[in-house]
């Protein structure tokens, strides 16, 4: 099916096959999911339902599906991405707080505000099934990561990577569509760095955290 531009695809009318795939493939999805974290199924009703992801139910689907065309249509001044308000969001917010000096408490709220999963759930996991459930729960497990970046490898066991989302985006609007005080290096020490420490600190592990393009963090 060709979909003619500004078009959003009509669920309804994909063919029968291509739904059962579709069904079949999310089937797949979660119970990998669930059983690649078999031992979080003793933690509490909630942690279960975490894990329990039923996308082929949603019925707000084609809208996702015209927000994301729109916005990997606009390619300019630059190309667009999903993640585009979420990291302009996150730098404006960071710009202010370097500018007026309470970077580091405004790092430290955001700690103490999302780390509360961290300390019920991921830290109960790490004992049970090793480090590695840090970076699987702060990371590729949780929708404030993966809303983030545009993808996260799973280079090996105790180790993530991942494009850094900042670094581009600020070059692009910086001078062009902002004026900010703050530079790439700033994001990684005064933001990237504190939380991912912070998070660890409350999960009771040690990371190593070597910044670039692509980003990489490992538990030591």
């Amino acid at each position: 099916m060709i979909m003619q531009e500004n078009q959003c695809p009509d669920t309804q009318r994909l063919p029968v096959i291509e739904s059962t795939r579709r069904r079949n493939f999310f089937k797949n999805a979660s119970l990998a999911g669930v059983l690649s974290a078999g031992a979080l199924l003793g933690l509490p009703r909630r942690a279960a339902a975490w894990l329990n992801g039923k996308f082929q139910e949603r019925q707000d689907l084609a809208d996702a599906v015209k927000v994301l065309q729109k916005t990997y249509s606009d390619i300019t001044p630059y190309p667009h991405k999903f993640n585009d308000a979420l990291v302009k969001l996150q730098l404006r917010d960071l710009d202010f707080a370097v500018k007026q000096g309470f970077d580091k408490k405004f790092a430290d709220h955001f700690v103490l505000t999302l780390g509360v999963p961290i300390e019920r759930h991921i830290k109960p996991a790490i004992g049970m099934l090793g480090k590695d459930c840090f970076l699987w729960g702060v990371f590729e497990r949780t929708s404030c990561s993966y809303q983030l970046y545009e993808h996260i490898n799973i280079d090996k066991k105790n180790e993530r990577s991942f494009p850094c989302p900042y670094k581009p985006i600020l070059g692009h609007i910086q001078g062009a569509e902002v004026n900010y005080g703050i530079a790439w290096e700033d994001v990684c020490e005064k933001w990237c760095s504190r939380i991912w420490n912070g998070f660890a600190a409350t999960a009771g592990v040690k990371i190593k955290i070597m910044p670039g393009d692509t980003c990489r963090v490992k538990v030591i």
